[in-house]
């Protein structure tokens, strides 16, 4: 929602700036949030793609990904997912089972020191957002463990992080499964755009010629 990008951005409290920046992403499977872009100009291939792309889902359904450095207010469109390997590496080289659901909650709580240096880089320090993208991530890994082995996962893993088992599903195939086409869906710029945009690039004594 651009008209609401500079209210965001002045947001008060800069822990609160990436619930803001959260609010600005609209379904794109919304029938409303369709035919306001409709109606606002935006091409009905950028609205497509906008559904196709994972970055809705990442961002604002599961809340994986988080902002760059929120509190500079620049709202740029840099997100990241923070990384679980550390933690399981700890766990690893301490002897413990990196894989094992409840040894990663654990370290999740235990770890303050990489948890806060991620809420810095992500979340202008606030550690609750952190912490729910890596609990689910490591709910999702000790769930496709089980599956992969064959055993019954256990649906407390998921509800532990307010997920279901088709939630974790979902995640693993945009994570791990998606094919190129899907994780990079950009769209195409219609013909009058591409050429508006390349004579306003180009300076008018260098101006191109078009063939029609």
């Amino acid at each position: 929602d651009a008209e609401k990008v500079t209210a965001a951005a002045e947001t008060k409290d800069d822990t609160d700036l990436y619930e803001a920046q959260l609010q600005l992403f609209l379904d794109p499977e919304e029938p409303a949030v369709r035919r306001a872009a409709g109606l606002a100009g935006i091409p009905e291939e950028w609205v497509e793609a906008a559904r196709r792309s994972p970055v809705y889902s990442l961002i604002r359904r599961h809340k994986l990904a988080l902002p760059l450095h929120p509190e500079y207010r620049t709202m740029p469109m840099v997100w990241y997912i923070p990384p679980l390997s550390p933690i399981t590496e700890v766990l690893t080289e301490t002897g413990f089972d990196g894989e094992d659901a409840g040894n990663l909650f654990g370290a999740i709580d235990t770890l303050r020191i990489p948890l806060e240096y991620l809420a810095e880089i992500f979340t202008a320090g606030d550690v609750a957002p952190v912490r729910n993208s890596l609990e689910k991530l490591a709910a999702m890994r000790a769930h496709m463990r089980a599956v992969n082995l064959g055993q019954e996962p256990d649906p407390g893993i998921a509800a532990r992080v307010h997920m279901d088992e088709a939630g974790i599903q979902d995640m693993y195939r945009l994570l791990a499964l998606a094919k190129y086409d899907e994780r990079y869906v950009i769209p195409t710029a219609a013909e009058a755009d591409a050429r508006r945009l390349e004579e306003a690039a180009v300076p008018q004594e260098c101006s191109l010629d078009h063939a029609d």
